[in-house]
């Protein structure tokens, strides 16, 4: 080899290098990180999905077709499991005991309330017999009901049993859920309103606007209430109890007084059943009057013939002769 050849051959290996780099379709060679961007490893359980996007993500490159998104990933890893469902649970209870002195029981009772942070709603002592008699209602937290009842229950006389103890418990979480799935439906349509109203310009339109928006609020405020009372029964329990003095029949529990409703339709009931009686008695009347009415009337043209036959010819005076 001459030095013609050795000039001549690092000649084309520089212009075949040169090549290589320029040649259009080549493979593009990867670009040093950029200052500022840490370097993305994926961990041992990602998926090559995952990898593929945190590097296209680190290389600053577009993520490759049927990639998950990135944000659609924050937003998955940012969602926070639901919290658990408290149950809303109506507690109420009947009890009724006999004991040596119900009067005297009272003090134990209202002792037993105030440990409980309960309170007394009502209460009845009458006499029957020579002997009293004690009806009330107390109403405790729901977290202090099972306890207060079996501090009740043993109140009793010794070697008596419990007269009546019935425990009943209503979940109210369903309705609760639903009205505040209304309440939330009709919070967005008066707000969808209260826009409207405030674009509105036309006196009709905002006479209308306001007045949609009006009975909304209502049927929200309506719901509230209804909520309010159903959290309220969740939170608190009634027990009635009634204590009788031993060896004396438990003296009956006095009825509620009917509302104004109950009692509108109770005296209509009574009316149209008065109504009905009177119509059933104008009925037989119409059926029964004509045969004692005809039976009169036959009697009556009977005597009158017979008075006319054995009565004496009326006279006649005679006709004077001209």
């Amino acid at each position: 080899m001459n030095l013609k050849h050795l000039v001549f051959v690092p000649l084309l290996l520089a212009l075949a290098g040169c090549g290589s780099a320029t040649t259009p379709g080549a493979p593009a060679q990867s670009a040093p990180p950029t200052a500022g961007t840490a370097d993305v490893k994926p961990g041992p359980n990602a998926s090559p999905a995952g990898g593929a996007v945190a590097q296209g993500r680190a290389a600053g490159a577009p993520a490759p077709a049927g990639a998950p998104n990135p944000a659609a990933l924050q937003g998955a890893a940012a969602l926070q499991p639901l919290p658990p469902l408290n149950r809303m649970i109506v507690k109420n209870a009947n009890l009724s005991i006999t004991v040596e002195e119900p009067e005297a029981s009272l003090g134990q009772v209202d002792q037993l309330v105030k440990t409980a942070r309960g309170t007394i709603a009502s209460q009845t002592v009458r006499n029957q017999d020579d002997k009293t008699f004690v009806n009330m209602t107390i109403v405790v937290p729901a977290d202090a009901f099972e306890d207060m009842l079996a501090k009740l229950r043993d109140l009793r006389a010794r070697g008596s049993h419990v007269l009546n103890d019935t425990v009943s418990s209503q979940d109210v979480t369903d309705q609760f859920i639903d009205l505040d799935a209304q309440y939330r439906n009709l919070q967005a349509t008066r707000d969808a309103y209260q826009k409207l109203l405030d674009k509105a310009t036309a006196v009709s339109d905002i006479i209308t606007l306001t007045r949609e928006v009006a009975t909304i609020q209502t049927q929200m405020d309506q719901i509230k209430g209804r909520q309010n009372v159903l959290a309220h029964q969740s939170e608190l329990s009634s027990i009635t109890l009634s204590l009788s003095p031993v060896g004396a029949t438990p003296a009956p529990k006095p009825g509620p007084l009917p509302k104004p409703v109950q009692a509108a339709q109770q005296a209509w009931q009574a009316l149209l059943a008065g109504l009905q009686g009177f119509a059933v008695v104008l009925i037989w009347m119409g059926i029964l009057l004509p045969i004692p009415a005809v039976l009169l009337l036959a009697g009556w043209l009977i005597y009158r013939r017979a008075t006319r036959r054995g009565a004496p010819p009326a006279y006649q005076p005679e006709a004077t002769k001209n």
